[in-house]
């Protein structure tokens, strides 16, 4: 099989959407559609297509090397040149996802350091609290916290987020500071809206585990919003480390209970398959876990 017929073959899924579309095109059956890509996937060393159940759906390295297939079929005589695999600097675009608090608090240092190093490349980040679907949406990295789903993706973990039980002074002073998980019942509560179940907290002692039905004064899903609610005495409010340690060494938020912890929750890096994760991603990834003994902070004692 002739590159120029890989390239070729290639070109025609980009345009018609499709391997079956591209085969009937072309008058090849779909296997050989699917062994012509092979080739140039391995050619370049990059994937070309995502397929889900529903849709084809080019990467980012597709439109990239569409120009350049484009460009070797005008010019024939280039056919037999190997395409060069992926240079040493990384570059393109890398998408990825960071929770909304965790990305303000822990990574505008980290883009940092990543564009400081590979400026070849441009950074395309959402915060958001959803778990973002990487494949339909040409995702490449995210950062996600709490336990994880069964799915295709690859986790790593590179981290432990601590939680702690917090309230104003102000709130304790027109409510009876609780001493016990159960006293939380009486108590107005800030609640973080995607963990489940909503309406109850566990915590973790010595004498085993406690669970205890609250009343949510508020509900969200942003921990810097929740954090607020709690320095307004709106609530008692269970608050990651990173939102809690520094008020409670000022004296705004008091730690309550220190003797039932709040259970921990893991900080994973995820991604699709690592057979095809661009060099860009790979990086970024290596950063992330070279820099992961910065997610740690010390609780109070």
């Amino acid at each position: 099989m002739d590159r120029i017929d890989a390239l070729q073959t290639f070109i025609r899924v980009m345009e018609a959407g499709s391997f079956t579309q591209a085969a009937a095109d072309l008058g090849l059956g779909q296997p050989a559609i699917t062994k012509r890509i092979a080739l140039l996937e391995e050619q370049f060393g990059c994937r070309l297509f995502v397929r889900t159940t529903r849709k084809l759906r080019p990467t980012a390295e597709a439109d990239r090397v569409l120009k350049l297939a484009k460009d070797i079929v005008t010019l024939f005589e280039s056919a037999g040149v190997p395409a060069p695999r992926r240079a040493g600097a990384p570059s393109g675009t890398l998408r990825m996802t960071v929770p909304t608090s965790f990305g303000r608090y822990f990574f505008s240092d980290i883009f940092a350091e990543y564009g400081r190093r590979y400026p070849g490349v441009r950074l395309d980040i959402r915060f958001t609290e959803q778990f973002v679907d990487l494949v339909e949406t040409g995702t490449e990295l995210a950062i996600r916290i709490g336990v994880l789903s069964s799915s295709s993706l690859v986790a790593r973990r590179v981290g432990t987020v601590k939680r702690l039980l917090v309230a104003a002074p102000t709130l304790l002073a027109r409510h009876r500071q609780p001493r016990l998980p159960n006293d939380l019942r009486q108590l107005p509560c800030v609640t973080y809206s995607r963990l489940s179940p909503k309406n109850e907290w566990s915590f973790e002692s010595e004498t085993g585990r406690h669970v205890v039905g609250i009343t949510p004064s508020l509900t969200c899903d942003d921990a810097d919003i929740m954090t607020l609610a709690a320095l307004e005495g709106l609530g008692v409010a269970v608050l990651p480390d990173w939102c809690a340690v520094g008020h409670i060494a000022s004296g705004k938020l008091i730690h309550l209970l220190p003797d039932y912890d709040v259970p921990s929750l893991p900080l994973h890096v995820v991604y699709p398959d690592p057979q095809w994760m661009s060099h860009r991603a790979r990086l970024f990834r290596d950063l992330i876990i070279e820099r992961a003994d910065v997610f740690a902070i010390a609780a109070p004692q």
